[in-house]
């Protein structure tokens, strides 16, 4: 009698829990064709999916290439891109797949999907030439597996916080369906909870939280999330770094001397590794440093590559 009585309450709470699931899901609307027309913008079909980009500027201009973090999609870089083209250059900018408006494909996002979509994006965009290549965060890590892969396509690199390692994932979320759970519980409020704190006091702060709350609303958001998380997308970039470091190239590392996520002892591995690299630390600044302290990274990012 006891087990039977035991068997109904865990049959009931597992359909419980399986009901605070599904009422949980923010995630109701389709990235498809029809989707993407009404919300606008420039897309192109890589081998994975969609990718939302946008180029601007002149197209006889040198072009740079931004690479966004793990949090914030392409709107990352708002304050750089007319300060990049006022300064003679053409700026292309892009969703990494599962954020912004770029597809989630049901894939494993791991290193190498990041640098394929990257790879194939200039590719099939035309740019043959060399071009200059900023990464951000995660998108440093992208940034500088490119590069150790495709050495001849960059000419400049610039890394901001960038990551090399040490990335803390909470043991609850490896668990299979215990992780899919507590994401969907608070995966959503976590993320944007850290992408409130990555903006911080901006001016424009309304305007970029419904930009970033809308992109979450899309089938597959979380499920890309986790995965990043899971995999080594946020693992080890040394590897790479080492290579990049034997290259002839110039790299700048802007770093805000406040980031408690990218540490000192991450920075000081970085510089062991590109030991050439000319090293901008910002007062003042944490890993928000793009958006916080804006003007001082877009007048060191045009004194490089200038």
């Amino acid at each position: 009698m006891r087990k039977k009585r035991l068997i109904i309450i865990v049959s009931v709470l597992i359909i419980a829990l399986i009901g605070v699931y599904y009422l949980l899901d923010t995630e109701i609307n389709e990235l498809d064709n029809n989707e993407r027309e009404k919300l606008g913008g420039t897309y192109i079909k890589l081998s994975a999916g969609y990718t939302h980009y946008k180029l601007t500027g002149n197209k006889n201009n040198k072009l740079i290439v931004l690479v966004h973090g793990g949090t914030i999609p392409m709107f990352t870089w708002t304050k750089q891109i007319p300060f990049l083209n006022n300064a003679g250059y053409q700026v292309l900018i892009y969703d990494a797949y599962g954020r912004g408006f770029s597809d989630r494909p049901d894939v494993v996002y791991n290193q190498d999907l990041y640098k394929r979509q990257l790879f194939e994006l200039v590719n099939k965009l035309g740019f043959t030439k060399k071009f200059d290549l900023v990464g951000l965060s995660v998108g440093g890590g992208t940034a500088i597996n490119f590069t150790a892969e495709y050495p001849e396509k960059v000419r400049k690199l610039i890394l901001i916080s960038p990551l090399i390692n040490n990335f803390k994932l909470p043991f609850v979320f490896k668990i299979p369906v215990i992780g899919e759970f507590i994401a969907r519980i608070a995966g959503i409020k976590t993320i944007t909870k850290r992408f409130l704190a990555l903006i911080a006091n901006d001016s424009n702060k309304k305007k970029y939280t419904e930009k970033f709350v809308k992109q979450t609303g899309y089938k597959g958001f979380q499920k890309s999330l986790l995965s990043m998380l899971r995999n080594d997308a946020v693992k080890d970039y040394t590897g790479a770094y080492k290579t990049v470091g034997k290259q002839n190239r110039q790299i700048l590392l802007i770093w805000g001397k406040d980031d408690t996520e990218i540490t000192i002892e991450m920075i000081k591995k970085i510089r062991t590794l590109l030991p050439d690299i000319i090293f901008k630390p910002v007062d003042n600044a944490g890993h928000g440093v793009v958006f916080n302290k804006n003007e001082v990274v877009n007048d060191l990012m045009i004194d490089f590559l200038e």
